[in-house]
């Protein structure tokens, strides 16, 4: 099968999840493209994007005339679908988080669009979107995984979608005595060293998020305490959970150490297990 995906940028979440999924459809004996907006069109807005990833999408279509195209999240969906859509047999979206005010208007109008052609990873779009399929994110526990380095730190990934404050974070650390070490600028092929020194992860995201990725690479990574909240999809994880920045001191010190790898292993949260149901799913809908 011959796959075409589309998104919008490398650097970031984004990259690591088409990276990985990539390397999985290719292991698979599939033959992959990609489209990065930013990097290959050099387009760094919707509009401006518009007319030239269309002309490329059908130059490369013509080229090699590919059996999927695969657009990740709504903005690189919407491209092919406005002013008319091309290509819609073969094409396929997935939704990661829940868009806000005006974008949710348009997230929403391209998912009924997409109808069965539309995969979600989390539990609010699949409620939103009932006829869509929901596909959990994997994690790549060759990537993340325990070294030998000694934990000393409560971790936090200083993201701007973060429900707590970096003040709120060092102030909890001294109270507890422990250091805090911050996930500022720290490149992909660092992040896993970045866990490894860490003997607590904490991570506070919005209910508009999905996937939980920073939750499951702390787990594979082995930090043995980490804490999240009831937003996303906390629920499926055996983690730590507190409702307010408040709650976080005495979760800490209550907190008892779990093998979390070990239960992502064997509930199956693995990049190959996510791009085998894309395959199905690709299979089973394009008619």
């Amino acid at each position: 099968m011959k796959i075409l995906m589309i998104f919008l940028r490398w650097p970031g979440g984004v990259g690591e999840v088409i990276r990985n999924i990539k390397n999985e459809f290719e292991k698979q004996g599939h033959e992959v493209e990609v489209i990065s907006r930013e990097e290959d069109l050099k387009k760094y807005s919707l509009i401006s994007s518009l007319f030239p990833l269309r002309k490329k999408v059908n130059q490369m279509m013509k080229e090699k005339n590919y059996d999927i195209i695969y657009t990740h999240d709504w903005s690189s969906a919407a491209l092919l679908l406005f002013p008319y859509p091309i290509f819609k047999r073969k094409h396929f979206c997935i939704f990661y988080g829940n868009q806000l005010r005006f974008t949710k208007i348009l997230q929403d109008l391209v998912g009924r669009i997409m109808g069965k052609h539309l995969i979600v990873v989390g539990d609010l779009n699949k409620k939103k979107h009932p006829y869509s399929n929901l596909v959990r994110n994997g994690v790549n526990t060759e990537k993340f995984e325990p070294m030998k380095k000694k934990r000393i730190y409560l971790g936090w990934p200083d993201k701007a979608t973060e429900s707590i404050t970096r003040q709120e974070v060092l102030d909890i650390g001294k109270k507890l005595k422990i250091p805090v070490l911050i996930a500022k600028n720290i490149p992909p092929e660092k992040m896993n060293e970045f866990y490894n020194q860490c003997k607590i992860f904490l991570s506070l995201p919005p209910r508009s998020s999905a996937g939980a990725l920073s939750w499951m690479e702390a787990m594979a990574a082995g930090v043995p305490i980490i804490i999240g909240n009831n937003e996303s999809e906390s629920y499926l994880f055996p983690i730590e959970k507190v409702n307010q920045a408040s709650e976080i001191e005495n979760t800490i010190k209550n907190a008892k150490e779990k093998d979390y790898r070990f239960w992502l292993i064997e509930h199956d949260f693995s990049w190959k297990s996510h791009a085998h149901k894309l395959l199905e799913i690709f299979g089973k809908n394009k008619k």
